[in-house]
């Protein structure tokens, strides 16, 4: 008990031990007494102390048990000088350490899963796990061989969720995933098809997070338009390229996986674990700091390729593969950068590919390049199709007749030489479409001016027609649609891509089979059953069919 000018104060136990003035701190403790950001202080700091207590020898339980009791006293000024923000921040990092006790008692216990936590707790960890998925925080469950059942995968830069459908409808791989964008309409897409999405910037979350600490696969696909030809290409500015090259040293770094050898070459330099110079100290923060000077900032987005795999493993250990979707003219030097520094973190195995989505059944080119890196050994299912995939015109899938010409921009004048557009916006529509852009929605009949759909061009990037697509803000949205289609990952590629990390060797029937429903083609059992009732009856007459077909 110690006088005060406010009177007679019951101390916490341990206030003389770590405060220079006991009596004036424990005065503004008793003003700030039953506010709710000085409780959450108190309470955290008496559960941090008892731990400290039952394990004296722990120098990490010690320190934060004395934090926790600092951390008591900075909320009481904070809230007698009527700084809220500062005694806000102060009670949310009180409740993240309590959570994260909890958490530790939990797993060292083998503890119950999140559905079986009491509210209190369950709502505790919950606000340490966002905006991850509470379940995130505890181990997957694994079958009898010690296997993951279902494997935690990160999607970043998801976009409208073709790279996820592609996996979850198309592969109907059994994996739990969860994609990030920060465009608000592509969110409200992915969320309408059924997948879980977080509304962030990429960069403004932490990549050590707790909640990925059991994550084994992460996907990274970064805007593209500084990189391709159909943009202003300032990403192959040397300078952009120079300063990619150079984040991804600092992230390294920064991660703890530089890799430092004698002068001779040989063997890691003293005091260099594992072969590895120290942990630098940079926040993830700094490290991203000098993109900022970037005339396109997207191009310096493709950074995070390094910088969340680097992060996750420092933290956690547990990121086992990293799959990159990028713009087919992405400079060589960012990619062999980005593959170089995790191969030397680990990730032994790296390759690369550029694709078309056209090799893969869609009714429109799509040309990119695929990067992925292993820490196993290198997969044995091959990404490429054995055979041909059937071609799907423009007209097919729009449900035009053959011979017409469809125009990209918009209605011009017809040359008289040629009969066709001026401005080299006439195509064929008996071919595979151009690549989707965000003009697509524009896109016309040259001979009737019919205006093609958001179906149409939602099953020319190869998604369903019924795509539940959506918009945030005034008006129908239409271009604001057709440009989250454009930027999405061919769910067939994807599909194959993940099947390969998985040894899924099946991959290829089932693409193929997905692409029949899409584009209306007859099932190879469709077939048996046509050929069986033409021998029983007959030659049968054919539907009428526009090609619209539908995928459940």
């Amino acid at each position: 008990m110690i006088e005060t000018e406010a009177g007679s104060v019951l101390l916490p136990a341990w206030l003389p031990e770590v405060s220079e003035d006991a009596a004036g701190d424990a005065a503004l403790i008793l003003q700030a007494a039953g506010h709710p950001h000085l409780v959450e202080c108190l309470r955290a700091a008496e559960v941090l102390s008892e731990a400290a207590t039952a394990r004296p020898g722990d120098e990490e339980a010690q320190d934060r048990a004395l934090n926790a009791r600092l951390r008591v006293i900075e909320c009481a000024h904070a809230v007698a000088d009527g700084e809220e923000a500062e005694a806000a921040e102060h009670a949310r990092r009180a409740r993240g350490e309590r959570a994260a006790l909890v958490l530790e008692r939990l797993q060292s216990q083998d503890g119950p899963q999140a559905a079986q936590l009491d509210r209190e707790t369950y709502e505790l960890l919950r606000e340490y796990a966002a905006p991850w998925p509470v379940e995130w925080l505890l181990p997957p469950a694994r079958d009898a061989q010690g296997r993951v059942l279902r494997p935690r995968i990160v999607v970043l830069f998801s976009g409208p969720g073709g790279f996820t459908h592609g996996v979850v409808h198309i592969l109907r791989a059994d994996v739990d995933i969860v994609g990030v964008d920060l465009d608000p309409g592509a969110v409200a897409t992915s969320t309408a098809a059924g997948y879980r999405v977080i509304h962030a910037d990429v960069t403004d979350l932490d990549p050590e997070h707790p909640c990925l600490r059991h994550v084994t696969g992460i996907v990274l696909t970064p805007p593209c338009q500084a990189f391709s030809p159909s943009g202003l290409r300032k990403g192959h500015y040397e300078s952009t390229i120079a300063l990619i090259e150079d984040t991804a040293w600092e992230a390294a770094a920064a991660a703890g996986f530089f890799p430092v050898l004698t002068a001779e070459g040989g063997d890691a330099a003293p005091g260099c674990e594992d072969g590895y110079a120290p942990r630098t100290g940079m926040t993830w923060e700094e490290v991203r700091e000098p993109l900022q000077q970037l005339e396109d900032a997207r191009a310096g987005l493709m950074a995070e390729v390094v910088i969340w795999p680097l992060a996750m493993l420092a933290a956690h250990g547990s990121v086992e593969w990293v799959a990159v979707e990028q713009s087919s003219a992405l400079p060589a030097r960012i990619e062999a950068a980005l593959m170089d520094r995790l191969r030397e973190a680990g990730w032994h195995t790296t390759e690369a590919w550029t694709l078309d989505a056209v090799d893969y059944g869609a009714a429109s080119h799509r040309k990119r390049r695929l990067m992925a890196a292993y820490r196993g050994e290198r997969p044995f299912v091959d990404l490429k199709p054995a055979q041909p995939f059937p071609v799907t015109t423009f007209a097919q899938c729009v449900g035009w007749p053959e011979g017409r010409t469809y125009l990209t921009r918009g209605k011009r004048s017809v040359d008289p030489v040629t009969g066709r557009a001026k401005g080299g916006s006439a195509r064929s529509a008996d071919l595979p479409s151009t690549c989707v852009t965000a003009t697509a929605y524009g896109w016309t009949c040259a001979e009737t001016g019919e205006r093609i759909t958001q179906e149409d061009i939602s099953r020319l990037v190869g998604l369903p027609g019924d795509y539940p697509w959506r918009h945030v803000g005034r008006g129908r949205g239409v271009r604001q649609k057709a440009q989250q289609a454009a930027d999405i990952v061919c769910p067939m590629v994807a599909a194959a891509l993940v099947a390969r990390i998985l040894g899924d060797a099946s991959w290829e029937e089932k693409v193929r089979a997905y692409v029949a429903r899409l584009y209306g083609r007859a099932t190879a059992a469709e077939d048996g059953q046509q050929r069986l009732l033409r021998a029983l009856f007959g030659p049968v007459v054919p539907s009428q069919s526009t090609g619209r077909g539908r995928v459940a």
